[in-house]
């Protein structure tokens, strides 16, 4: 069975992506951690795994 690879392992997030926008709900830091995407319904992690429709900023 293949290994889930840790989030620190991981190359890109959302957080990197230029589609993301409209970042939203603070942790206790002041840190946004939700984005929308126009690819998705609903909001996304600014942490999560990066989807097919990536592209990093630039």
């Amino acid at each position: 069975m293949a290994k889930k690879l840790k989030r620190s392992e991981l190359k890109y997030h959302c957080r990197e992506c230029k589609h993301s926008y409209g970042y939203h709900e603070l942790n206790w830091k002041g840190e946004p951690f939700l984005c929308k995407c126009p690819f998705h319904k609903y909001s996304k992690f600014l942490d999560s795994d990066w989807c097919e429709h990536f592209q990093k900023k630039g």
